[in-house]
């Protein structure tokens, strides 16, 4: 019997009475469990719900484990709106980019996760999820130096413009290029900002936006975010009502 504790990242139905959870532990990274009979739990007011922690037992040597025993730990967070669905974008990402068998042990990452998640609840929350998709970054390996040219190996110049590698990081480009490819080309002066943690400048932070977006492709795919999706069909019926 294992012991943790979890947050639920997605759940579906299983057979008749029982459900599928995806649950990211500090251990264990993300783990499959099936709940047997949790349905009918549910019904009588114990659920299983995202951003809520849980403590969890379950057993099983395949990737597929028997969820034996859960409780709550903490009580829902209050999120709504943009507060909401930028809590499951979270989700999604952690699920992507930890799949079920990978083999995760670093309870930093399941920290940031709990962290960026009461960070939603302030009004800086690109910010927040900013920091939280630096640290994904970090924690799968994918660490750049945004200060640094990879091919001179110069420091990033204030007023050039500069091109980012998924392998090797960031190399200047000509203003033409930048004039031309705007939606590939980052400022130096942001990227400087961006490598002292200076992300409290609105300019730094929406660049960095685009920038994680590129650095994420590999590590959590190349599908559309469906929570983003969400959110934009949430924002234009709430300018239509």
């Amino acid at each position: 019997m294992t012991k943790q504790k979890a947050y639920v990242l997605h759940t579906r139905p299983y057979r008749e009475t029982s459900i599928m959870v995806d649950f990211f532990t500090p251990d264990y990274g993300l783990i499959r469990c099936i709940g047997r009979g949790i349905k009918r739990q549910m019904s009588q007011g114990h659920s299983l719900q995202p951003f809520i922690l849980y403590h969890i037992e379950f057993n099983g040597d395949s990737d597929l484990k028997t969820l034996t025993h859960y409780e709550t730990l903490s009580l829902p967070l209050p999120l709504q709106g943009d507060q909401l669905f930028s809590a499951f974008y979270v989700n999604e990402v952690i699920q992507r980019a930890l799949r079920s068998e990978a083999d995760i042990e670093d309870e930093d990452l399941f920290d940031a996760y709990a962290d960026v998640l009461k960070s939603l609840l302030n009004e800086q929350i690109e910010y927040a999820l900013r920091l939280f998709e630096l640290t994904l970054l970090e924690h799968m390996g994918q660490t750049y130096q945004w200060a640094w040219d990879f091919k001179t190996h110069a420091e990033v110049e204030a007023d050039a413009q500069y091109g980012f590698h998924v392998e090797q990081g960031m190399t200047q480009v000509s203003l033409q290029y930048a004039q031309k490819n705007p939606a590939a080309a980052f400022n130096g002066q942001l990227l400087l900002n961006l490598a002292s943690g200076y992300l409290d400048d609105p300019a730094t932070l929406k660049m960095t936006k685009r920038l994680l977006r590129l650095a994420l492709r590999p590590i959590i795919g190349y599908k559309p975010i469906q929570a983003r999706e969400l959110l934009m069909q949430f924002k234009n019926l709430s300018k239509n009502s």
